[in-house]
C-alpha cells in the first residue's frame, strides 16, 4: 500500500513538473539556468515514470 502512495504522489508531482514545461515559454538566460530547467524536465519525466510503475504494478504474492 506504500509504494501506491508513493506512486501516486510521484505521478502527481511529476506530471506537475512537465505540466509546468509544457505550458512555458522556452527558459531564457544563462546556461546553467536552461541546464538547471533541462535537468527538472527529466527529473519530472523520471519521476511520473516511476510513480505509473509503482501504482499499476501487481502486488507480489507472499
Amino acid at each position: 500500500m506504500r509504494n501506491r502512495i508513493f506512486g501516486a504522489i510521484g505521478i502527481i508531482w511529476g506530471g506537475a513538473i512537465l505540466l509546468n514545461w509544457l505550458t512555458s515559454s522556452a527558459p531564457a538566460g544563462s546556461g546553467a539556468y536552461q541546464g538547471g530547467s533541462t535537468a527538472a524536465v527529466v527529473f519530472g519525466a523520471v519521476m511520473f515514470g516511476a510513480g505509473l510503475y509503482y501504482v499499476f504494478k501487481k502486488p507480489a504474492q507472499a
